[in-house]
């Protein structure tokens, strides 16, 4: 989805107000005995460079994700109910395919 360069630019001055604030500054990992505890710019390196899974101080994020994923898969693979022969009986009654 593609957003115009206005849109871009609000977003950017968004994301720039919210760095400004306390929110999220601080290191969520539960590994506080970690090197590289509160250091995400090196954590992350880290975690891309051995291509290991997601730093557990985002794992909560990919788990909402998949929970959305998964919901959405089950709702697009349950059986669609048959649809009644009188459905397809009034469809005939009401406008029967032409024939030729």
């Amino acid at each position: 989805m593609e957003i115009s360069k206005e849109e871009f630019v609000e977003r950017i001055k968004g994301i720039r107000e919210v760095l400004k604030t306390d929110e999220c500054s601080e290191c969520s990992c539960p590994n506080v005995r970690c090197e590289w505890h509160g250091d995400c710019h090196s954590c992350i390196r880290i975690y891309r460079h051995f291509g290991h899974h997601v730093p557990r101080c985002l794992q909560f994020v990919l788990d909402k994700k998949i929970a959305r994923i998964t919901q959405a898969a089950k709702d697009e693979i349950q059986k669609r109910p048959i649809t009644p022969d009188e459905y397809y009986d009034y469809l005939n009654l009401v406008a029967p395919k032409r024939r030729g």
